[in-house]
């Protein structure tokens, strides 16, 4: 079974309120369509956070990457990606990462519906059910009371562990922290994110004093690819320390594995390289003894979170809940693997018209 034709395209989706760090906060989602002859399709993207770029990853795909595709198996998935990795790895680290994800996810979509399978089945699924933390709702901007109260929100829904962003004023967050440590009680795991933002000795400052309401881990709290200052981290730091979501391959955590400067891996399939490249990030960690903890995109990534036996959660951040057309289910905590065709995102009829730009 053959790609007959493919077709890219972008989506400019809003960020909700409760996520957002300034108005008009979106997602470019630069997305491939691929298509077989007997009527199969398969769906994938990559996506670039608030100030566009979007139009440069959909060209390097029109000019340079779809054209190598079509005419392709449809079981090719792993070939192709090194092929594509072959012919654009000189760009650096970015742009090609990203047409190359927007690639890759819509061939292992293409090749599990051509199966009748699940993502996660076509993977090799070993859970049926994946362990995941409140995500999403914890802008900095957000009032206290308010961030408690959607915090309190997550654990009524039956989520064990929360995470809260810090970052962009230290010495609030720690009042902010605090709050919610007071409101949820000591029986729930709480996660600090500062999204890059601070120095060293400020990352230092901070994860100490983080250290007194038990957080769990404390994520990327220095620029993505300091590995000495991450290293630091984590021998002065009692919690772990993670991170991974903006490394472009899985060559690039090799450094972090080695220096011991990581306790959990974050990859994200949609800028790593798909899910090729991701699988083999979460092998590298289960080889290390380390976690494996999927960042954003819940509804791509519980199909990966399902096909490894060493995640340690996944991330539950319902950003795409408004825009697909069967919103993932939880229980207990814990994220249900969808069991429908492929990974089992398809948009709303809407949104096509409404975010489609490109």
């Amino acid at each position: 079974m053959e790609i007959s034709k493919a077709e890219t395209w972008i989506l400019r989706l809003p960020f909700v309120r409760t996520s957002r760090d300034f108005d008009d906060a979106h997602h470019e989602l630069i997305g491939v369509t691929l298509h077989t002859a007997e009527g199969h399709t398969g769906t994938g993207f990559a996506f670039v956070t608030d100030f566009g770029g979007g139009s440069a990853v959909k060209a390097l795909l029109d000019d340079v990457l779809v054209p190598r595709v079509c005419g392709r198996s449809v079981h090719d998935t792993k070939r192709i990606w090194h092929e594509l990795w072959a012919i654009t790895h000189r760009l650096g680290r970015g742009i090609n990462s990203f047409a190359i994800a927007a690639i890759d996810i819509a061939l292992w979509d293409l090749r599990a519906r051509c199966n009748g399978n699940s993502l996660a089945a076509e993977l090799g699924q070993v859970w049926d059910r994946v362990p995941a933390y409140g995500s999403g709702k914890a802008s900095p901007l957000l009032p206290v009371a308010e961030l408690v109260e959607l915090s309190a929100g997550y654990v009524e829904q039956g989520f064990g562990a929360v995470k809260l962003r810090v970052g962009m004023e230290p010495a609030a967050d720690v009042s902010r922290v605090a709050a919610v440590r007071d409101a949820l009680g000591d029986g729930v795991r709480i996660m600090c994110d500062a999204n890059e933002r601070l120095d060293l000795p400020t990352a230092l400052w901070l994860g100490r004093r983080l250290a007194d309401f038990d957080v769990y881990w404390f994520e990327e709290p220095v620029t993505s690819d300091d590995v000495e200052a991450h290293r630091r981290l984590a021998r002065a730091l009692p919690m772990p320390i993670v991170a991974g979501e903006h490394l472009c391959s899985s060559r690039e955590f090799v450094p972090f594995v080695t220096a011991g400067a990581l306790d959990v891996l974050q990859p994200n399939a949609c800028m790593v390289g798909g899910i090729t490249e991701v699988l083999r990030v979460g092998e590298l960690a289960a080889a290390h003894g380390l976690g494996f903890a999927p960042h954003f995109m819940t509804e791509l990534h519980v199909h990966v979170a399902a096909a490894l036996h060493n995640t340690t959660y996944l991330e539950y951040f319902p950003f795409l809940d408004e825009f697909v057309e069967e919103p993932l289910r939880t229980e207990g905590g814990a994220v249900l693997v969808p069991d429908r065709p492929g990974h089992g995102i398809t948009f709303q009829e809407r949104v096509w018209d409404t975010y489609r730009t490109a």
